[in-house]
């Protein structure tokens, strides 16, 4: 089965992809977070042309053939569109197949804990805690991923000793 169409749906944050078949069925798929307007504009101007009228099912194929037509652009938003179009072929197949992606790839679905992540470095440790405390009570997690230190901050804190305060606080 071809490729009829590849859309996009996209903030400047977000962009989730929607691949049409020959036969209707629709794959969705989601480029990674961060620009991804960007990575959205060089999925409809670098990949879309490579893709469109491609065969569904060669997911890994298309993907290295679509890399390698246009190794003059490599980078981060080349390889964030080839990931939304890759991870909304591989959600058409297994709708296709009748089968989860994981089944597709050799495993089983079963349940998968996730922890809670707080980006947050702009309010004080003890804000940051009860938000984590409410995120627990009404989400239900069980580990949080905690934001410390400055970005690439070098063992340096957004103030002196916030992350230590965080980290005691939570």
């Amino acid at each position: 089965m071809k490729i009829k169409s590849i859309e996009t749906f996209t903030t400047r944050q977000l962009s989730v992809v929607r691949v049409t078949s020959q036969d209707g069925l629709q794959g969705y798929g989601q480029i990674a977070p961060y620009h991804a307007n960007i990575s959205a504009l060089v999925l409809h101007q670098q990949v879309a042309p490579h893709a469109l009228g491609a065969d569904c099912s060669e997911i890994e194929a298309l993907s290295a053939a679509i890399i390698r037509e246009e190794h003059k652009f490599p980078g981060s938003h080349l390889c964030r569109a080839v990931g939304g179009l890759d991870t909304a072929l591989w959600d058409l197949k297994g709708k296709r197949e009748g089968k989860s992606v994981c089944e597709l790839l050799g495993g089983r679905p079963r349940k998968v804990e996730v922890y809670g992540s707080s980006m947050r470095r702009d309010i004080s440790p003890g804000e940051e805690a009860e938000r984590l405390r409410r995120l627990q009570e009404t989400e239900g997690f069980r580990a949080f991923k905690i934001r410390i230190a400055s970005n690439f901050g070098h063992d340096k804190d957004v103030y002196p000793g916030r992350s230590e305060q965080v980290v005691r606080a939570a």
